[in-house]
């Protein structure tokens, strides 16, 4: 790998030595103000020179300025978030400053993403029907944590805690949450928090810029572990060329966090620096009533309540420090590098005072890319992830690692238009995973790792004006189980105000080193083994896919449907003698649902988002669910905005609903079982100020109506609620107080 690093790197050097020897000093420049549809300036606007590295913020004026080493016709692109992007030719007017007014969008589909085909693309022209969570919606819904806003932006998606761990748990779509992967900046995310799911308390809510989230298999172009979907956090960069940020939030259940920010960004040079420090102490939530146990024999139905007891939510300590870096060396050549340190404390009231779980991560990502000509990118990449879980303690002794996974990805990408109809995207990879686990050779210390070679082709075929078809195929050489080909098939046709899509799509997910190499004894109490399996065989998916979305004006709405076959799932099941358990592929699965969403935009400032997932595991015995997914899920939030004199208000509620769920199982003597798992509403209300000079105040309330499960201590499928929580959140932005 260190050679392949040298090689690469010692030839983007020599373009950039070239590079510098035709590239004379700065022979032009661009001056203008950006405005929105009333005059007025927009701070924060993006303004971009295609075909270049060159961009620039505008300032609290509007204003902005672009330092060119090229002459000549160039192709500027202004965007701001909620307005429609526009472009305008600068034919090398020197001293003229433009003017730009920019209009409001009606809706969200002229956004630009990224994840759904690698390369940027309006939301309207993606072939992939892709959710959005944009920066407006996160502060409508003001959440403390990540998976507070992933609850209540997308429907089907439910967290529960980890038995044991007490951890976070995801289930999505009714797929566990090793089956999700989740990306931050298009890199992956490495560690583990509860079994087969990432440390969700590494994102930071407060720095993320917006969320994309494609829903299917995208192994094509990300690989194992994306059979389920993909999310990927799109993190904030500086967007002015001075941008200050202070925030502070403060809640009356122990929860505090406070945050700060401080970048620029001018036409060649730019730099963010983010800083938080967030805690929570631990919790107990008691049950009110003892759960209630059917148990159904052949001639009667036998009720057993059980003792009330109560659950532990653990709390965190954690502070969060990141800087990214970048600088144009030439009109077509940039480098950028990105590093990002997080450190937590878990708050465990189990654990006693003398010893405590700490979690850490570094990662480091350097990037170079080059523009050849107006219409090609090419990419250089190196993500490096070290996480880290330690066993602290108290009384003098020194720290015991119990894990640490160490991940290397080098990704050599290019993206380009071939004429007017075609876009190719092509890639190579390396990836390398070297994992310490306290569950190998019964917590000795032991390590294994693996590698995977990468090679990714797509092809972005705009046939027609209605018509897009989009072919992709990735090829993976993996070191345990040699080569695996995914390939996948997105199309989309826009008859008038409709557009449809639909596709296929093969997903697969490599045994973790985990599920390969486990011997770990339960609890050290020597009650059960549980071993990994060398001969696990990959998971493979296919999934078939329809959408149907609307557009008409203020009005945004679609309808999906997917169907997806599972082959080799891996499960943990008893061992032959019965006493020990050990991985295993399980016999074919399957898993169908439906997605119904709808947004409203009204010009009066009020805005409706509504989504509904239905979701069928097929998981039945003898006709008998036994999956406690709750198949019916709805989340909505309706906010409203309004300007009295300098000083914008806003409310904002937000809403979620799982449906109930029979959950059944047989017992030892034959006879099944039911629990029956109450239906989940939670609805949470925003009250919003923003001051003029960047002063902002929100006042929320957690759990307005104050809904408690009776059995928190059963249903360990979702997190449970404590009562209303109140949450005062306190923000200042310097560059706005003081007119930078």
């Amino acid at each position: 790998m260190r050679k392949l690093l040298l090689i690469l790197f010692t030839l983007l050097t020599e373009i950039v030595w070239a590079e510098g020897e035709v590239s004379p000093a700065v022979v032009c420049t661009i001056k203008g103000v950006v405005l929105d549809e009333n005059g007025a300036p927009l701070p924060g606007a993006s303004v971009w020179v295609k075909g270049s590295t060159i961009g620039a913020g505008t300032n609290t004026q509007g204003e902005f300025l672009l330092k060119l080493r090229s002459s000549g016709e160039q192709v500027l692109r202004f965007s701001f978030t909620g307005y429609k992007p526009q472009e305008f030719v600068w034919n090398g007017q020197e001293g003229e400053s433009l003017v730009i007014r920019l209009e409001p969008a009606q809706n969200s589909l002229e956004e630009v993403v990224v994840t759904g085909t690698r390369t940027p693309k309006p939301l309207k022209e993606v072939p992939v029907l892709t959710q959005v969570i944009s920066q407006d919606a996160i502060q409508q819904i003001n959440p403390l944590d990540f998976q507070t806003l992933l609850e209540f932006a997308l429907p089907g998606l439910q967290f529960g805690q980890a038995h044991g761990s007490n951890l976070p748990e995801l289930s999505f779509q009714g797929a566990a949450g090793g089956y999700v992967l989740f990306l931050v900046d298009g890199e992956r995310m490495a560690g583990e928090g509860a079994s087969n799911n990432i440390d969700y308390e590494r994102i930071d809510v407060d720095n993320i810029e917006r969320i994309e989230v494609i829903k299917g298999p995208m192994s094509t172009l990300y690989g194992s572990q994306a059979m389920g979907g993909v999310v990927n956090i799109i993190t904030k960069d500086a967007d002015r060329p001075f941008t200050a940020d202070l925030t502070a939030r403060l809640g009356n259940k122990d929860e505090m966090k406070y945050s700060a920010s401080l970048g620029t960004k001018l036409s060649r040079f730019s730099s963010y620096t983010t800083f938080s420090y967030r805690r929570r102490d631990a919790y107990k939530i008691e049950d009110r009533e003892g759960a209630v146990t059917e148990i159904h024999k052949p001639d009667t139905v036998i009720l057993d309540t059980a003792d009330k007891s109560s659950t532990t939510v653990l709390g965190y300590d954690i502070w969060q420090i990141g800087q990214k870096l970048g600088y144009a060396l030439t009109d077509n050549l940039k480098a950028e590098i990105s590093g990002n340190y997080y450190h937590n404390k878990l708050q465990d009231p189990f654990a006693g005072k003398k010893e405590q779980e700490v979690y850490s991560t570094f990662t480091l990502n350097p990037r170079l890319s080059y523009t050849l000509g107006k219409k090609h990118l090419l990419t250089l990449s190196w993500w490096f992830d070290d996480y880290v879980k330690k066993r602290e303690y108290t009384t003098g002794i020194s720290a015991d690692k119990e894990f640490e996974d160490a991940s290397h990805t080098i990704r050599l990408h290019y993206s380009g238009e071939m004429g007017e109809k075609h876009i190719l995207t092509a890639g190579l990879e390396v990836n390398t995973q070297r994992l310490q686990h306290y569950w190998f050779d019964d917590g000795s210390g032991a390590k294994f790792d693996q590698q995977n070679y990468v090679l990714y082709l797509q092809e972005d075929w705009k046939m027609t004006e209605r018509f897009n078809v989009v072919l992709g195929l990735r090829s993976d050489c993996h070191s345990e189980y040699g080569m695996h080909t995914s390939p996948k098939v997105s199309l989309m046709y826009r008859l008038g105000d409709f557009t449809l899509r639909g596709g296929y799509g093969m997903g697969f997910r490599i045994p973790t080193l985990k599920e390969l190499h486990a011997e770990y004894n339960m609890g050290g109490l020597g009650v059960f083994m549980i071993y990994g399996n060398s001969d696990l065989k990959p998971e493979i998916s296919h999934q078939g896919t329809f959408s149907v979305e609307y557009t008409k004006g203020v009005f945004n709405g679609s309808v999906s449907r997917y169907y997806t076959k599972y082959k080799n799932a891996i499960g943990l099941g008893l061992t032959e003698d019965g006493e020990n358990q050990q991985y295993y592929n399980a016999e074919d699965s399957k898993k169908s649902g439906v997605d119904v969403m709808g947004q409203v935009r009204l010009e009066s400032g009020l805005t409706f988002n509504g989504a509904y997932s239905y979701v069928n595991c097929h998981e039945k015995t003898d006709g008998y669910n036994t999956s406690v997914f709750r198949p019916h899920s709805l989340t909505f939030t309706t906010n409203y905005s309004h300007k009295i004199g300098k000083v914008r208000i806003s409310a904002a509620v937000n809403g979620r609903w799982l449906s109930k769920v029979d959950v059944w199982n047989k017992n030892s003597e034959g006879n099944y079982v039911l629990n029956a798992y109450a239906s989940y509403t939670s609805v949470d209300l925003n009250l919003g100020a923003r001051f003029p000079r960047g002063i902002r105040f929100t006042l929320g309330l957690d759990n307005v109506l104050n809904i408690q499960s009776k059995n928190v201590s059963a249903d360990s499928a979702v997190l449970p609620q404590r009562g209303i929580e109140v949450i005062g959140t306190l923000g200042i932005h310097l560059a706005d107080l003081f007119k930078w």
